[in-house]
């Protein structure tokens, strides 16, 4: 009985060895699953929908992983819940569903109410420039939307608040940089990066467009800053302050994919004779040349630790703004384009219908993935 009672022990932990447990999941990351591209958009809609906290915003800024970003309590989480519901209003506008529109009113309802309220954190953290510029363009496209005049004029109105804000706390060198380590000064004296800068010609092109205005002592400054980030082999530098620089990993083209793409399109979106519909086609072929680069940033934790300086939130931030680059082209090349771009994006939604690049943002992370690679898609459609 005994020695019976010996050999199923030792089947049971012979058996342990040869099968151990599968092994866990990452936290916060679900397996992957390609779909079709119309399939891909539903999904990821449904899961912003979804996601959607009942008083109209995404993310809470109260999930930590250990190793978030650097950021002032509770500003930099004010922030980054500003940027992140105004890229998902967008999005869902966009996507244009009877659902999707529900949900993109209550976002804007609350951006209207809420996100006036968002300022500079920190002497050196200043998160808020995202918030404000992203605010801007959701708004806009809103109120080019909306038939109900009155409301139309309230999103005006407050995406008029984020243009003056913007203008409060522009670089004194004109655009926008998101820490100031240098002076600490009412005026934010860190040299402006490229791409934020980038991203608010943009906003403001949405903005004007939508009758919005946008003083020239704001508008030109940025723009003369993209402009001379601007290096040629058709990258950008990072920052005004690598100009002297420009070898740098992170100022090659490898390291500039994820900014390249933004900076091209806000040039061209303001006529500036800096940039040519050929240097943005190129910048879409180095993109898939050279996507290995990105796609090694991609969900890694720390900011520039993978190779040329290339950080994981550059993944569907750079892939949303070559998407808004592919209205300019012909349309044999549009279409060759975005069969690459929408193989790519499509190729990592998570079984659950999100997207994600970069997680040490709080609960933030998927939320905005999901709506720049929503864009992004949408803008692959034939």
């Amino acid at each position: 009985m005994r020695r019976a009672a010996t050999a199923l022990l030792l089947a049971c932990f012979t058996g342990c060895a040869s099968s151990p447990p599968p092994p866990p999941v990452p936290t916060g990351e679900l397996p992957v699953r390609s779909r079709p591209l119309d399939a891909a958009i539903a999904d990821g809609a449904r899961w912003l929908i979804e996601n959607q906290k009942p008083a109209g915003y995404w993310g809470t800024g109260c999930v930590t992983w250990g190793y978030d970003i650097y950021g002032s309590i509770p500003s930099a989480q004010f922030a980054f819940k500003v940027g992140t519901t105004a890229l998902c209003a967008l999005s869902l506008r966009e996507e244009g569903s009877p659902a999707s529109l529900v949900a993109a009113r209550k976002a804007e309802r609350w951006l209207v109410e809420e996100s006036v309220k968002l300022r500079r954190g920190d002497q050196d953290e200043i998160y808020n420039v995202w918030g404000d510029l992203y605010a801007v363009q959701a708004m806009a496209l809103a109120a080019k939307q909306e038939s109900d005049p009155a409301w139309a004029a309230r999103l005006r109105e407050a995406a008029a608040e984020h243009v003056d804000l913007l203008k409060r706390y522009q670089s004194a060198y004109g655009g926008w940089m998101y820490y100031d380590f240098a002076t600490r000064s009412q005026t934010p004296g860190y040299p402006p990066t490229s791409f934020t800068t980038a991203s608010g010609l943009v906003a403001f092109r949405e903005a004007v467009d939508s009758g919005i205005a946008v003083p020239d002592t704001l508008l030109k400054p940025c723009l003369r800053i993209v402009e001379k980030c601007r290096l040629g082999n058709n990258a950008y530098l990072y920052a005004w302050g690598h100009r002297y620089r420009p070898l740098h990993p992170v100022n090659r083209p490898q390291g500039s994919l994820g900014r390249t793409q933004c900076c091209n399109e806000a040039l061209l979106a303001w006529n500036s004779g800096k940039v040519t519909l050929d240097d943005a086609r190129r910048g879409l072929e180095d993109l898939f040349k050279l996507q290995g680069f990105l796609e090694c940033g991609r969900k890694r934790p720390v900011p520039h630790e993978a190779y040329y300086a290339v950080s994981g939130y550059f993944y569907y931030y750079g892939h949303y703004y070559a998407a808004r680059l592919l209205a300019r082209l012909p349309a044999v090349e549009r279409a060759t384009f975005a069969e690459q771009l929408s193989a790519v994006i499509r190729k990592h939604q998570e079984e659950d219908g999100c997207w994600w690049d970069y997680n040490a943002i709080w609960d933030f992370h998927k939320p905005y993935g999901t709506a720049f690679a929503l864009m992004t898609l949408l803008r692959c459609r034939p």
